[in-house]
């Protein structure tokens, strides 16, 4: 009986020694070809899901090792993120506006579109986990997202043959909060640097828009609590919305002058996603654009979420 019931306890470790080596050789391989890609050119639709409304944007990725990225986000006015060899550039090309960027992106937050970014993170955590879901990989691990603090879970799902498939961000909630579905994905793509050469993309405008619009009327629907709006102001094509309060704030409205020359902007830290696009963010200051119009809200006591429901919260007519 003694014997038997060895057997059957020697089995058991067997097994669970098994299922232990498994987990790790399931997040081993997905990392280690993640880790091996020379370059690769992908598409996805990304999801930001919110409280009040979702918003969706389609991404493309070209990349080439060791750190050159193009990421375009196609709206209804595409902008592009840019990583070359003499900095990292956020372009509206329509506008022929050119924004410096933290020089650390994209591997000083998680982010669920990027591939180095989504290895970094499981690599970094010790205790992620991976498991088969038919003939799919399944990895989970913590994840560190700079602007978000409430994100702080990754899912991330490949085929047996490591195409991404999904990429799932989650709260403490075990809520989803950001989903990216990857459509197609080209590994060990054809790219040269020629590709990641910000100038490329700027100049190329056929109209200059702004130049007939001078009328505007602009709205904010969204009141921080324990603020309200002090005065409001109008000059030539700029509108000043000014907030007085237990946290104060200012919302300028300028229409966008082109010009033939690059205006490169202040650098800014992190980007938001919009219902209108990027939102760009430094430590007091969020930028974006509207249509022909350029927005930007000021403040030193406003948190990341502030900045987006006003943001998203504006309207021009």
């Amino acid at each position: 009986m003694k014997k038997i019931f060895g057997l059957i306890l020697l089995g058991l470790l067997v097994l669970v020694g098994c299922k232990a080596k498994d987990n790790v050789d399931e997040v081993s391989r997905v990392t280690n070809y993640l880790s091996g890609l020379s370059s690769y050119s992908l598409t996805s639709k990304m999801t930001i899901q919110r409280a009040d409304k979702n918003v969706s944007v389609n991404v493309e990725v070209d990349y080439l090792s060791p750190s050159y990225y193009k990421v375009c986000f196609k709206g209804d006015s595409d902008q592009l993120i840019i990583k070359n060899d003499t900095g990292v550039y956020v372009i509206t090309p329509s506008l022929n506006k050119e924004f410096r960027f933290d020089s650390n992106w994209p591997l000083n937050s998680s982010h669920a579109y990027l591939l180095e970014a989504i290895n970094k993170d499981i690599k970094a955590d010790k205790e992620a986990s991976g498991s088969m879901n038919g003939t799919d990989y399944v990895i989970e691990c913590k994840i560190t997202h700079k602007t978000n603090q409430k994100l702080n879970k990754m899912k991330y799902t490949c085929d047996a043959n490591y195409k991404p498939k999904k990429t799932v961000f989650l709260n403490e909630k075990n809520e989803e909060c950001i989903v990216v579905d990857f459509d197609t994905f080209t590994p060990n793509s054809n790219l040269g640097k020629d590709n990641f050469n910000e100038k490329k993309y700027l100049g190329n405008q056929q109209e200059k828009p702004g130049e007939e619009e001078t009328s505007l009327t602009l709205t904010a629907g969204y009141v921080v609590e324990g603020s309200t709006l002090a005065s409001s102001s109008k000059k030539d094509d700029t509108t000043i919305l000014c907030y007085s309060g237990s946290h104060s704030y200012t919302i300028i409205v300028s229409l966008v002058e082109v010009t033939d020359e690059v205006v490169a902007i202040d650098t800014y830290d992190s980007v938001e996603f919009l219902e209108c696009g990027l939102g760009f963010l430094n430590k007091n200051t969020m930028k974006f654009y509207n249509g022909n119009y350029e927005i930007t809200i000021f403040s030193n006591e406003l948190s990341v979420d502030d900045y987006i429901n006003i943001a998203n919260s504006i309207t021009l007519a």
